[in-house]
């Protein structure tokens, strides 16, 4: 499946975790962004609980780019929309096309972002 260009208007940067090490000998970890890319993102499904008095929600999405952009990508980076600064985690291993025309993610909206 060919995702038109027309319909790939999220700007987005790809958050690589970049692990540092403190002065007291700890792991520090910090995330470096991308260059900004275009994909389309697609909610597709959402799950409220209660949990120990809190509410917590869920927010699946789909994410369709192309494979050039998206081809190093792994379930530890993250996704960050460059217009609403709202970030996703990864939920899997990416899908890509045998053909290397498109790739497909899984997300999950970060509610702490």
């Amino acid at each position: 499946m060919i995702t038109p260009i027309g319909e790939m208007r999220e700007q987005v940067v790809v958050l690589t975790p970049v692990r540092t090490v403190d002065p007291s000998g700890g792991e520090v970890i910090g995330y470096g962004a991308s260059d900004p890319i275009f994909v389309a993102i697609r909610s597709v499904s959402t799950r409220e609980a209660v949990q120990f008095g809190q509410i917590s929600s869920e927010v699946s999405h789909v994410c369709f780019g192309h494979w050039q952009s998206l081809k190093e990508i792994t379930a530890e980076d993250r996704l960050r929309i460059v217009e609403s600064d709202q970030e996703f985690d990864i939920a899997g291993d990416a899908i890509n096309d045998p053909k290397r025309a498109w790739t497909r993610l899984h997300l999950v909206a970060r509610s702490n972002s």
